[in-house]
């Protein structure tokens, strides 16, 4: 981005007694209202354009803190033999002296554009004199070139182009020439809010969750961080992480939510907070908080929606991208809204500056990155559809887009969905830190059987897995020690709640029919009533006929 902000100068130029007065009603003069109402420039008020305002009756200029530009208009209706006579050393001597008003990206200065205007009748000599007001070479910081406005024949002619490509401000121009009737009322730029920049406070309260968010990822995650403090798969799903198999198969809606919430590590956070903070500060006092909360809130569910739609099955994704997306968006798209000049440009460089290598998948292929890119494409693709609404809808006259009322029922519909992940992510984070109390993958015994010479040794190891109590109580049962089997049973089945949606139903109701046994003796009604469960739901096999042996499904 450009490291300079527009400069204008508020000193006045040194102004001769003998600069030409313009006419109030000639082409010429309504030609510059309208390049300063639609193209972004102003009366000139820098010291080192005060030599144009010896030859010329208009002289404007214009910065949008990257380029600078230099109008100087002749008005050859009110002096028909008016011409430009400097030379264009000397021109480009104002040129070079304006660079200290022209912008830098990447660290090298922008050219400084000087465009000379003369407007009324043509004369023979005309064009041939003005050829010469032109580009010294390819590379020059200086960018002279000139036009000419005919009012007799209502033709513009310029030197500026290439080839069929016309000169600068050619056709616009041109578009002056065929209707200059427009009304001077009609000329004024869209209203901006005049105060100073407000405080992006709404930008700043969704950093600060995102970081107390990531903060519990931290503190509270399941298995241990890794570099970067990235939190483990198993943290991110537990705290709501969106995968298409987890949102289809067991319905668990709330990820598209959540998701836009977490972040897979401090570089990721770090990148997603830098571009909000970039589109909060530049947006938010722009079109109003409702509305820069609405747009947050699409950009999150349609980057959500998009990438559940089209990523792998087994994929899991996190991040703020697409609600951040959806903002850069948003700002490409209004930024129409403004005339060419500061406002304009500084949010087209900002949104290109993010958009371009965030949906280019080559960006991050050549860096061996892994990306969501269906978010990205799915939070601009929101952020285009609320910033075209804006845009048919923004009234020049207004200050701020309308329909806030509506931004804000949005933006508060998004926020009264959030107990909803809230309360999901609160219950399935316990199950899922249950986990890390099961017995390791690779430390599960292979078969049954080996599992069962084990039993004694994997409950001290493991005292919340269910599995090897299941098999406990079934050898204590075999022994006839039926307290031993009622208290296994019972410590396996007390935190069910937790590892139901973890481990097969089977083992439910197994420990279930195991403790009904070791009850039955002396306990017969709570015998039954713990099988009950069982009985519904097993219907044969091994289990089903130690039911029936001792008509526990029976009545």
């Amino acid at each position: 981005m450009s490291d300079v902000e527009p400069i204008v100068d508020s000193a006045q130029p040194e102004i001769s007694s003998a600069r030409p007065e313009a006419s109030s009603d000639t082409l010429c003069t309504h030609l510059a209202r309208q390049f300063i109402a639609k193209k972004g420039f102003e009366v000139a008020r820098v010291p080192e354009v005060a030599k144009l305002y010896q030859l010329c009756e208009i002289v404007l200029t214009r910065s949008d803190g990257y380029s600078f530009g230099v109008l100087c208009m002749v008005d050859r209706d009110a002096r028909p033999d008016a011409t430009f006579p400097m030379p264009i050393e000397e021109l480009e001597a104002i040129g070079q002296a304006c660079l200290t008003y022209a912008g830098k990206v990447n660290g090298r200065t922008m050219p400084v554009s000087i465009n000379v205007i003369e407007v009324g009748p043509t004369a023979p000599d005309q064009a041939g004199r003005l050829q010469a007001i032109k580009r010294s070479s390819l590379f020059a910081k200086v960018v002279p070139s000139a036009m000419i406005v005919d009012t007799t024949s209502g033709k513009v002619w310029s030197n500026g182009g290439i080839g069929f490509l016309k000169g600068p401000y050619h056709r616009f121009a041109e578009k002056i020439l065929v209707s200059p009737g427009e009304a001077d009322a009609d000329l004024a730029p869209p209203a901006v809010i005049a105060a100073p920049r407000s405080f992006p406070l709404l930008t700043t309260a969704i950093l600060a969750v995102l970081f107390a968010i990531f903060a519990a990822e931290i503190a509270l995650g399941i298995g241990r961080w890794t570099q970067l403090l990235q939190p483990t798969i198993a943290t991110l799903v537990a705290f709501g992480a969106l995968s298409r198999d987890l949102v289809l198969q067991l319905g668990e809606w709330y990820r598209l939510l959540s998701a836009p919430f977490l972040h897979i590590d401090a570089g990721h956070l770090a990148m997603n907070a830098i571009g909000l903070f970039i589109a909060g500060r530049a947006l938010e006092w722009l079109i109003g908080r409702a509305w820069f909360g609405a747009v947050y809130v699409v950009g999150a569910l349609t980057g959500s929606l998009l990438s559940l739609a089209l990523n792998p099955a087994s994929a899991v994704s996190v991040g703020a991208s697409g609600a951040i997306m959806g903002l850069f968006a948003t700002m490409l798209v209004i930024s129409v809204h403004f005339p060419p000049g500061a406002i304009r440009t500084g949010l087209q460089m900002n949104a290109l500056y993010v958009l371009v290598p965030s949906l280019l998948p080559l960006a991050s292929a050549l860096k061996g990155e892994r990306i969501d890119y269906a978010a990205h494409f799915g939070g601009a693709i929101g952020g285009t559809i609320i910033g075209l609404v804006l845009l048919s809808t923004w009234s020049k006259n207004d200050a701020l887009p309308r329909f806030r009322h509506v931004a804000a029922a949005i933006a508060m519909a998004g926020l009264a969905a959030l107990p909803y992940p809230v309360r999901s992510v609160l219950r399935g984070y316990q199950a899922m830190a249950f986990t890390t109390e099961l017995i390791p993958p690779d430390k599960l015994p292979r078969s049954g059987a080996e599992m069962k010479t084990h039993t004694v040794e994997l409950i001290a190891q493991y005292p919340r897995d269910p599995r090897p109590r299941f098999l406990r109580s079934i050898d204590l049962l075999d022994v006839g020690d039926l307290a031993g089997a009622e208290r296994e049973a019972r410590a396996g089945l007390a935190e069910e709640s937790l590892w139901h949606a973890i481990l097969p139903p089977q083992l439910g109701n197994g420990l279930r029919i195991m403790l009904a046994i070791a009850l039955n003796t002396d306990r017969r009604d709570e015998a039954l009533a713990t099988a009950r469960p069982a009985c519904a739901t097993v219907t044969d096999g091994p289990m089903r006929k130690m039911l029936d042996d001792r008509n526990l499904c029976g009545t």
